[in-house]
C-alpha cells in the first residue's frame, strides 16, 4: 500500500503499469501480471544505481585509466546516487524477492565495489543484481585507454559479485522461478543456453512461471516498435538518443544493439529463441539500461505454435530524481 502518495498518470495502456511519487520522492512503480498462480508473490526491482566512487585504495593503486574516469566523470561523482538507491531498497525491502538490473557500478572502482558490499550485499544477502556494461569498465569519460582485458575485467567482477554473473535462478515461493542473466553488449553466452533449458524443463513439469531479469532489453521482433519515440514512453527519463529500434534491435546506425535483434550472433538466438517459444512459461521480461520507463510486448508463441506476446517491462536509472523502483506482483 502506498500512502500519502501521488499517482503519474502516464497515458499509457494498463499493462505498462501504475506509477506513484511517493512524500520521500520515491518514484514506485506497480506492474500485474496474471498467471494464474493462486497466490500473489511481489517481486522488486530497479536498475542503474551508477554508484560513481573511488576509496583510499583506488588513491593509492592509482591505476592510470580509473584515476582519469575520476578526474573526467562528473555525474554522480563521489557517491551522490547512494541516497536514492538506499531510499529505493529500503522500500523494497518487504517484497519476496529483490532484484537490481545492471550498471550498479558507474565504472569498476575498488570505491563502487566498497559502496555495492556496504549498501547492497551486507545489507539484503539474498539479492539478485545483474552485470550491464559499467560494471565491467574503468574508462568512462576518461581519456587514458585501459591496459586491462575485458576477460580480465570479468574476472574481477566475478570474484566480487555473490552469485554467478552470467546465469542465476531462484524459484521464489514455490511458485515464481526468477531468472537472471547477463547479456552485455547486447548478447546471451553458450553457458546460459542449457542452464535455461533445463529451468524451462523444471518449471513446466513444476507449474512454475518464469520472470527474466536482464540489464538490456529485448528485441521485440514487433514492428510497432521499429521507431520509439518520447512520447511513447511510460515515464521519460534520460530521452536522448531517441527513436530507438526495438523491433529488430539495431542502432540508429543500423549496428547491433539488442539481444534477439537481427544481427545477432547464434547463441544469442539461441536463447532468444527458447524464451520466445515458451510464452506459456515465460511471463514478463525486465531490463535497464536505457534510462525511461517502457513497456512493449515481445512477438512469442506457445510450444504449439499459438502466437502469444511477452511483456517487456523496461525501468529507469534509480539514479534519477529521487529513485524509481518497480513491485512486480504475480497473481
Amino acid at each position: 500500500m502506498l500512502l500519502n502518495a501521488e499517482k503519474i498518470n502516464t497515458g499509457k495502456d494498463s499493462a505498462a503499469g501504475d506509477i506513484y511519487r511517493l512524500e520521500n520522492g520515491l518514484f514506485v512503480r506497480d506492474v500485474h501480471i496474471h498467471a494464474g498462480i493462486g497466490v500473489t508473490v511481489t517481486i522488486g526491482h530497479t536498475a542503474d544505481l551508477h554508484f560513481n566512487y573511488c576509496n583510499e585504495r583506488d588513491f593509492k593503486e592509482a591505476n592510470p585509466t580509473v584515476m582519469s574516469t575520476y578526474e573526467n566523470r562528473v555525474w554522480l561523482k563521489n557517491g551522490a546516487s547512494v541516497p536514492n538507491a538506499v531510499r529505493c531498497l529500503d522500500f523494497l525491502s518487504d517484497t519476496d524477492k529483490t532484484v537490481v538490473n545492471g550498471d550498479t557500478l558507474d565504472y569498476l572502482s575498488y570505491g563502487g565495489m566498497e559502496l555495492m558490499q556496504r549498501e547492497l550485499w551486507d545489507k539484503y544477502p539474498n539479492i539478485t543484481v545483474t552485470v550491464g556494461g559499467h560494471d565491467c569498465v574503468r574508462k568512462m569519460q576518461g581519456v587514458v585507454a585501459d591496459s586491462s582485458t575485458r576477460d580480465e575485467r570479468l574476472a574481477t567482477v566475478r570474484d566480487f559479485w555473490r552469485h554467478d554473473i552470467f546465469y542465476t535462478s531462484e524459484l521464489v515461493r514455490e511458485r515464481v522461478l526468477v531468472v537472471a542473466l547477463m547479456n552485455d553488449p547486447g548478447r546471451f553466452y553458450e553457458v546460459q543456453v542449457e542452464k535455461f533449458r533445463a529451468d524451462l524443463a523444471r518449471a513446466r513439469e513444476m507449474g512454475y512461471v518464469i520472470l527474466m531479469f536482464m540489464h538490456e532489453p529485448l528485441a521485440t521482433r514487433n514492428p510497432r516498435d521499429r521507431v520509439t519515440r518520447v512520447e511513447d514512453l511510460v515515464l521519460p527519463g534520460d530521452t536522448g538518443g531517441y527513436p530507438r529500434n526495438f523491433c529488430d534491435g539495431i542502432n540508429h546506425e543500423g549496428g547491433h544493439w539488442l539481444s534477439g535483434g537481427v544481427k545477432s550472433n547464434e547463441a544469442t538466438m539461441a536463447l532468444y529463441e527458447l524464451i520466445t517459444s515458451n510464452a506459456d512459461v515465460v511471463k514478463g521480461v525486465f531490463a535497464g539500461h536505457c534510462h525511461s520507463d517502457m513497456y512493449n510486448e515481445i512477438v512469442a508463441r506457445t510450444p504449439d505454435g499459438t502466437e502469444a506476446k511477452i511483456p517487456q517491462y523496461v525501468t529507469t536509472s534509480n539514479a534519477y530524481d529521487g529513485g524509481h523502483a518497480m513491485r512486480i506482483f504475480v497473481d
